[in-house]
């Protein structure tokens, strides 16, 4: 069969490409990537969509079919992170000692901040977001600060972390795993 007669057959691709959505899907989150790194090097306020659309070797308006806003770029990338900490709390067993479960519970959050999602100092940038997305934003990171707190307190009371004031050493731990991917 020559290349032509390939083409002009009806054959179909089968599970061979990801379909449509899949496609969009790679798409927003290789421009989520763009976004943090872009956020990551110049801030909020000093990155712009033409930045972001430049290192993905688009124009800013293209940008536009995938999100209405830098605001909104921002809000996706807090999103994204939020959700990876909210997935890191489920790596421990329940039987381990809260010491173990905080420990696996930063290590994949800090994994997931440094490695594909990129999103981490994008965190740091909490302040930009403007409206409801800044309270949703807000009230999903004090939810996860208080999960780790009680795992903070599950170890005090198992005996797997010494006398502390919880509060205090998840902001010691969060702040040092917030600012790796500024270091990095």
């Amino acid at each position: 069969m020559s290349y032509t007669e390939f083409v002009m057959t009806d054959q179909k691709w089968g599970d061979a490409l990801p379909s449509r959505a899949q496609q969009q899907a790679i798409k927003r989150q290789a421009l989520l990537r763009h976004a943090a790194a872009a956020f990551n090097r110049r801030g909020y306020h000093g990155a712009s969509l033409d930045d972001i659309a430049g290192s993905l070797g688009l124009t800013r308006a293209a940008l536009y079919r995938y999100v209405e806003s830098k605001q909104e770029l921002l809000y996706l990338c807090h999103s994204a992170a939020m959700d990876a900490a909210f997935k890191s709390l489920d790596r421990a067993s329940p039987e381990a000692t809260g010491l173990d479960k905080l420990r696996r519970t930063l290590t994949g959050y800090l994994e997931d901040m440094i490695g594909d999602l990129g999103h981490g100092v994008a965190l740091l940038e909490e302040n930009a977001l403007e409206g409801g997305r800044a309270v949703e934003i807000m009230e999903r990171r004090d939810q996860f600060e208080r999960a780790l707190r009680n795992l903070v307190r599950q170890g005090m009371a198992d005996g797997s972390i010494v006398a502390c004031e919880p509060k205090l050493a998840v902001f010691a731990l969060l702040g040092a795993i917030n600012w790796v991917p500024k270091w990095y």
